[in-house]
């Protein structure tokens, strides 16, 4: 039977003794970077793409359930969202240092043991505060959801930039921290898409917006809606995109 020909049952050709299929490669490090980056940004689009609305082709006696928020619910999110951008706010801020936003390279040399430690403490509780993401598709729960894959992200993000120290060849060990600043900037921006639906549902349970992103300084967030009382600079600045 001719190549051509050949069964699809047929099982998969086997890798060359002593190559372990999942070794972490260059390219298996970008492919990674790309898949987390493209589910980051399908997670994103579908925060505002959330909610049912209905249009002049909406067949009629058709039933269209409008969207009403839980005030409760809405406020034990936005709660819960406050403490975790208290711990997320510092990490990125901290970041940025080694991993800059203004197009320039990453330094090569890695930073100190405890500064990582701290990023990874700080990552974890935010996770924790947030808890596992919702299964439902309304606004609320797609705003939950953008904050647990962001929170994931930047995670891996950490995770990335620690295993980079390890790399001895620097070309490589650039690439590797590429793929970090890549998979913290996607994180930010999940986190933005997420904030600003998470204020939408909260402006309409009376709860106000609270503003609580991260592309801005650390302290930025952690004003309530109303105080008026503006933005206290604070070491490391932030995101500035």
């Amino acid at each position: 039977m001719s190549e051509q020909h050949r069964s699809t049952s047929a099982p998969a050709p086997r890798p060359p003794e002593g190559l372990d299929p999942v070794e972490a490669t260059p390219f298996t490090w970008w492919l990674t970077g790309i898949s987390l980056v493209t589910a980051g940004a399908a997670c994103a689009a579908a925060v505002f793409l959330g909610g049912v609305h209905t249009t002049a082709d909406t067949p009629s006696g058709v039933e269209v359930l409008a969207y009403r928020p839980d005030p409760d619910r809405v406020g034990e999110l936005l709660e819960h969202a406050r403490m975790a951008h208290e711990e997320l706010a510092p990490v990125v801020g901290g970041m940025e240092v080694f991993l800059p936003t203004d197009g320039s390279h990453p330094s090569l040399e890695p930073a100190e043991p405890s500064v990582v430690y701290s990023w990874r403490t700080g990552v974890r509780e935010a996770a924790e505060y947030l808890g596992e993401p919702p299964e439902g598709a309304d606004a609320h729960d797609l705003a939950h959801a953008g904050l647990v894959s962001s929170v994931r992200s930047l995670s891996m993000s950490v995770e990335t930039y620690a295993q980079a120290a390890l790399v001895e060849d620097e070309d490589l060990r650039m690439d590797v921290l590429h793929i970090a600043m890549d998979l913290r900037d996607q994180a930010v921006l999940s986190w933005e898409s997420a904030a600003a639906q998470l204020d939408m549902v909260g402006v309409d349970t009376g709860h106000g917006p609270f503003e609580l992103y991260l592309a801005e300084a650390p302290d930025r967030g952690r004003s309530e809606p109303d105080d008026g009382a503006g933005t206290e600079g604070g070491p490391g600045g932030g995101h500035d995109h």
